[in-house]
Formats: C-alpha cells, structure tokens, sequence
C-alpha cells in the first residue's frame, strides 16, 4: 500500500485524504494549547498550565541525541523525587490544570527512568480519574508498562524509529527498527492507549526511516497518530528541513492508511517561515488536531468550512 501512495501525485493524496477526513470527522478541527501560552478565541479562554510537562530527570539525559542534546528538557518543570511529582500534580489540580505529561532525559537503553514514579501516579489517579496523565517513555520494560496501566495512565507516547542507521547515529543507542516495533506492540497487548510519534526529518533532515515507521504504526492499530517535524535544538546544529511537498505526502499517507484515527501536528516544527506552511498543507492532508497554530492557520480553517474549537490539553488526547 505505502509504494502505490508513493507513487500518486501528491495532489490526488491530499484529495483522498481531505476525504476520509470528512467522512470520519466531519467538519471538526481541534488547536491544541495545553501549557506555555495565554490563548483566547471567541468560544473559550486557555491558560497557562492547562496540561503542564514535568521531566523526572531534571535537565539531565545520558542519550544526548544529536537532535536534541538534551535542550528540551530545559523547558520542563524539573522533578526530583516522587514525593515532589505527587505535591506538583496537586499544586496542578488544585490550580484547574486539566492533566500533566511526564517525561524526561532517556538512560543509555533509551527508557525514561519512570518505575519509582508510578506509585504517586496511582495516588492520583485513585483521588481524580478525570485528571489526565499521559507519559513520555521511550523504550519500556514489559513489567513497567504493565504497572503504569494498573496505576492508571491515561495514554503512552513514544516516538517510533524506523531506520537502523538514525537509531545508531541520532539516538547513540544499540537498538534496532524490530525493538521499536516489539515495543509498540507489548504496549498494545497490555491494553495501554497510545499515541505513536513519527519524527519527519530525524535522520539530520533527510527523509529515511518515515515510512517504516508509519507501516508499524498502520499495522498496529494505535488511538492516536502525532507527526512533528525537525526542530534541531542542538547547538551548532545546521540540519537541513525536509521539503514540503515530502511532509505533505507523509501527512497525507498517514490519514489514507488509518482513516478513522486522530492525527495531530504535534508542537514541534520548524518556526520560520515555513511553519505556516506546514501548518496548512497539514489541514489539506486531513489532520485533526494541530498544537499551537499560527493565526493564519486559524483563518484558513474557517475560510474552508471547518469548525475550529480550542482546547487546553495534549495534542495526543485531542
């Protein structure tokens, strides 16, 4: 299926796309605006630490990937211990937050090191179901992904690798495509809700390891679908953008081969110029929820017919 899309032109792709997206979800397109901005339209007020991001590694991570070097981090809450995760999250809900992402800086097995976490996890779940938490794991062992579905965790994301070559060089980890793929299928069978990441541009700005990726994804059967593009954060990083007309095509593919799952455009991607861009190729290729859009994007939605809402938690929950 992925060679035949492969080879029709990418207009036809997006007209198919734009297709089952209607059919499936009408006429709805969600704007994710879950932390770091004051957001406001006519139909709803958003605030600050609406669904905030905690790292459980501070600003420290042993991988270091070359994408990354662990500046992302830096945007996190940093925390400590589980007793702080568990006075955090209350402080959170306390406040009106609407749920919380765990993440943070990954060991040399590529896991987020989240065992001695799930038990404040659990406490909280017990106190308020409604209260979302989604975690960020990286690789997992089965016995920590079945603990974190007992605790009750809302939904998993991990990021989905389907190139050896940018495991090894991008990630410095010993791992292979199959270890991603036996991943995200153990998660599955434990009966977690998940939300697969395709990174578009991960191997230093070229197009590589995609659609692999998005193979295993489609035959997996996931709840929610979350493509980004490449933002290098790494100093002295001069990674080249992948072409729009190729982020498009793959935005397109991905609704074509799952046509009645969410897909989100995720918070990162390029902010330059060409963030407006995506951002609107991304709605003609049939996403469903875009995290954070520049305001253009806002009145392109409306100027086709769709109806936008605005809402304060994770793209992935959208």
């Amino acid at each position: 299926m992925i060679k035949k899309l492969l080879q029709l032109p990418l207009d036809e792709l997006q007209t198919e796309a734009f297709r089952l997206r209607k059919i499936h979800f009408g006429k709805k397109l969600t704007f994710s605006i879950p932390d770091t901005i004051s957001y406001k339209d006519n139909t709803i007020s958003l605030r600050k630490n609406n669904f905030p991001v905690v790292s459980i590694t501070g600003n420290h991570c042993e991988l270091l990937c070359e994408h990354c070097k662990g500046k992302l981090l830096q945007s996190m809450i940093p925390i400590d211990s589980p007793q702080t995760l568990f006075e955090k999250i209350e402080t959170f809900r306390s406040n009106g937050s609407n749920g919380i992402l765990i993440s943070g800086g990954a060991n040399r097995e590529g896991e987020v090191p989240i065992e001695k976490f799930i038990l404040p996890i659990k406490l909280i779940k017990e106190n308020d179901p409604n209260f979302k938490i989604i975690v960020h794991t990286g690789f997992i062992k089965e016995k920590v992904a079945k603990e974190l579905k007992d605790a009750g965790v809302d939904q998993i994301l991990i990021d989905i690798i389907g190139d050896d070559q940018t495991i090894q060089d991008v990630y410095h980890l010993k791992k292979r495509v199959r270890d991603y793929e036996n991943t995200l299928f153990m998660l599955k069978e434990i009966g977690h809700r998940i939300a697969p990441h395709i990174i578009i541009g991960h191997h230093f700005g070229e197009i590589k390891g995609e659609w692999n990726a998005l193979d295993i994804i489609s035959r997996v059967g996931v709840e929610c679908i979350v493509i980004v593009v490449i933002k290098p954060f790494g100093k002295g990083n001069n990674w080249k953008i992948p072409e729009l007309k190729e982020i498009s095509r793959l935005l397109a593919a991905t609704r074509i081969l799952n046509p009645e799952i969410p897909i989100s455009l995720g918070c990162i991607r390029p902010s330059n110029h060409f963030k407006p861009l995506i951002e609107i190729e991304a709605i003609d290729s049939g996403v469903t929820t875009i995290a954070y859009p520049l305001q253009r994007t806002i009145e392109y939605a409306k100027e086709i017919g769709l109806d936008t809402k605005f809402i304060g938690i994770c793209c992935s929950l959208c």
